[in-house]
C-alpha cells in the first residue's frame, strides 16, 4: 500500500459512519482551528523505533478506504516526519520484508488481521487471529506492540495532515494541534483566556506559548500560583501595597499585577482564589485598572490576564467557594481545553523522548541510543513493551508522569549501564494505577502486587508452561503482568534468560558449537536455566 497524500475521496464518509459509537476526534475549539470540516483517516504513529529519530512519525492511510486493507510491513506504509510532506518506510530488519499486520476495512469497520508468526500484541492482549476495530477504539487510540521492538499507535488523524510550530508544547496528535492553533489564533489578540485542563497537562506551557506568540512577547510574562497565596495575603501580592497600608508594610510593593504591565499575567489554579480577593479580580477585568492597598485611587493597566484551573469552576460555584459574577466572566472570555494525555496516546513516545533527552542533556541522543543498541541478543535498555505498556497506562498526572518516569529511568544509568528498566517501569504502572484510582476515575483497569511471594521454580514453571510468555505466566498465577513483573525481582537470573529470544538463542549456541557453559559465560546466565529455556527447540 502507498501512503500517497491524495486527497481521501467519497468512500471516506465510511470512516465518519463508522462512529456512531463515539467521536472520533473532537479537539478544543474545533470551530475556531477550521478544521472541523476536514475527513479523518486512520493512521500510524510511531511510538517507540530501535532508531529513535523515528518516534512520532505518522503514516496516514488514506488509501485504505478504495484498497480495502493496508499492509505494515519493511516497505510499507510510508512514515512522514512531523509537517512533512514525503515519508520513508521502516526499512528495519527486525520487521519482516512481507506484511505482519493487515489493516482490512469491511463493512463499515475496520480489523486488525495478524498475518505472520511475529508477536503482536493490542493493547496489551497478544493478537492470534484478528481484531475488529470499533470508532471508539480508534478515537482512543490503540497501542499496538509488534516483533517486541516496535510499539505504533492506530488512530485517527484529520486530513490533509498540518502541523503547526510546536509552540513549545510537544506531541504530533490531532488534539496538541488543536491547541497550537487557538493558541496562534488567540495570541495576537489582548482578551482574556482561560485555559481548563487536568494536572499536567501543560497549561503554564500554553500559557507561555500565548505570551511568546503575541505582540507582548517582548514585555514580562508573571506566573502566580493561586494555590501557593493560601496562607498569604493575596490582594496585597497581586495588587501590591503602599508603606504604611497594613502592619509590616514597611515599603512600597507594585505587586504581580503592576510588574507585568505590558506583558501577560497568568494566574494558575484560579479555582483558588480567596473569594475576598475575587471580586478585586473581576474589577481588573472589566475596568483594566488595580488599586493598590494604601492606593487613593485606581492604576490603568495594560496586562493581558491568563487564568487556568484544573478544577470544576461550576462545583465551587456551587458550593459558594467561588463567585458566580467572575465565574461567568472568565468563561465568557476565550476557552482552551488541553486534553490528557490518555486522549493523545500517539504522543506519548515522543514525550518520553524528550524528557530522557532533557534529563541526560549534552549527547542525550548519542547515549540513549547506544542504550538501546546493546548486543542484539540482549534485550534493549528500555523495551518496546515497556514503552507500550507506559503508553496504555491512565498516566494521571500527564506529562508530569512521564517526566517522573524519565527521572526514575535515568537514574539507573552510571556503573551500571543497562539497569533493570523492567522494574521502575513496573513500579511506575502500579504508582500510576494506584493514583488513578484515587482520582476516581472507574474505567481504568487495577493492578495490585501480588499478595505472596513466588518462589524461583513456582516462577520458572509458570513460564514453561506458559512457552516463556511472560503475560500468559502471570495469567497462570492469577496475576497482572506487572505484578509478574515485580516478583521475579528477586531471581534476576530468571529476568535475564526470559529476556532472550529463543531463536536469538540457539543460533548463538550454534556459534560456540554446542557449548553451554560458554555461551552462558558470554551472557552472564544460568548455565542449568538456559538449558532449561533451550529444551523448548525440541518440542
Amino acid at each position: 500500500m502507498s501512503s500517497s497524500a491524495s486527497p481521501p475521496n467519497s468512500n471516506e464518509r465510511a470512516l465518519d459512519m463508522a462512529s456512531d459509537e463515539s467521536t472520533l476526534t473532537v479537539g478544543p475549539l474545533e470551530t475556531l482551528t477550521g478544521r472541523s470540516g476536514l475527513p479523518q483517516v486512520p493512521a500510524l504513529t510511531i511510538i517507540w523505533h530501535p532508531h529513535l529519530d523515528r518516534i512520532g512519525q505518522i503514516a496516514p492511510l488514506t488509501n485504505l478506504l478504495e484498497t480495502d486493507v493496508a499492509h505494515l510491513s519493511r516497505s510499507e506504509p510510508l512514515f512522514l516526519p512531523p509537517g512533512a510532506d514525503s515519508g520513508e518506510p521502516l526499512s528495519h530488519r527486525g520487521m519482516s520484508k512481507d506484511s505482519v499486520l493487515d489493516i482490512a476495512f469491511h463493512r463499515g469497520a475496520f480489523e486488525l488481521r495478524r498475518v505472520q508468526a511475529h508477536e503482536i500484541e493490542v493493547d496489551g492482549a497478544p493478537l492470534t487471529g484478528s481484531r475488529r476495530v470499533s470508532a471508539a477504539d480508534l478515537s482512543r487510540g490503540l497501542i499496538l506492540t509488534v516483533a517486541r521492538r516496535f510499539v505504533f499507535c492506530f488512530h485517527s488523524v484529520h486530513f490533509p495532515i498540518t502541523r503547526s510550530p510546536t509552540l513549545g508544547l510537544l506531541g504530533t496528535s490531532d488534539r496538541i494541534e488543536d491547541v497550537r492553533r487557538s493558541i496562534a489564533r488567540v495570541a495576537v489578540k489582548s482578551m482574556p483566556v482561560l485555559l481548563r485542563g487536568e494536572s499536567g497537562t501543560g497549561k503554564e506551557l500554553a500559557a507561555r506559548a500565548l505570551h511568546d506568540a503575541g505582540p507582548r512577547a517582548k514585555a514580562r510574562f508573571v506566573a502566580v500560583n493561586m494555590g501557593a497565596l493560601l496562607h498569604e495575603r493575596a490582594d496585597a501580592v497581586l495588587f501590591g501595597y503602599k508603606k504604611g497600608a497594613f502592619t509590616g508594610a514597611v515599603a512600597d510593593l507594585p505587586g504581580e499585577f503592576r510588574s507585568a504591565d505590558g506583558g501577560t499575567i497568568f494566574l494558575d489554579e484560579i479555582g483558588l482564589l480567596s473569594p475576598e480577593v475575587q471580586p478585586l479580580l473581576l474589577r481588573v477585568l472589566d475596568n483594566k485598572e488595580v488599586q493598590q492597598l494604601g492606593a487613593s485611587y485606581p492604576t490603568k493597566l495594560d496586562v493581558r490576564i491568563v487564568a487556568a484551573t484544573d478544577a470544576k469552576l461550576e462545583k465551587a460555584v456551587a458550593e459558594g467557594r467561588f463567585e458566580e459574577s467572575l465565574s461567568n466572566r472568565l468563561k465568557a472570555s476565550v476557552t482552551i481545553r488541553l486534553p490528557p494525555l490518555r486522549q493523545r496516546r500517539e504522543d506519548v513516545g515522543i514525550l518520553l523522548l524528550h524528557w530522557l533527552k532533557d534529563q541526560f542533556g549534552e549527547g542525550a541522543m548519542q547515549i540513549l541510543q547506544r542504550l538501546q543498541d546493546p548486543d542484539p541478543k540482549i534485550r534493549p535498555w528500555l523495551s518496546a513493551r515497556d514503552v507500550a505498556a507506559v503508553a496504555r497506562s491512565p498516566l494521571p498526572a500527564n506529562v508530569r508522569s512521564l517526566l517522573e518516569l524519565a527521572s526514575n529511568l535515568v537514574g539507573l544509568v552510571g556503573d551500571n549501564p543497562s539497569g533493570d528498566t523492567e522494574t521502575v517501569v513496573g513500579d511506575f504502572l502500579l504508582k500510576e494505577a494506584e493514583e488513578d484510582e484515587v482520582s476516581g476515575r472507574p474505567s481504568t483497569p487495577k493492578v495490585t502486587p501480588p499478595a505472596i511471594e513466588y518462589s524461583q521454580e513456582q516462577l520458572l514453571g509458570a513460564l514453561e508452561t506458559a512457552d516463556w510468555n511472560r503475560t500468559k505466566a502471570a495469567e497462570q498465577l492469577g496475576i497482572s503482568r506487572q505484578a509478574f513483573w515485580r516478583a521475579t525481582v528477586k531471581h534476576p537470573a530468571l529476568r535475564l534468560v526470559a529476556d532472550l529470544d529463543l531463536p536469538d538463542l540457539i543460533l548463538e549456541l550454534e556459534t560456540f558449537d554446542g557449548d553451554l557453559k560458554r555461551l552462558a559465560a558470554k551472557l552472564g546466565a544460568s548455565e542449568a536455566l538456559l538449558a532449561r529455556r533451550l529444551a523448548r527447540r525440541t518440542k
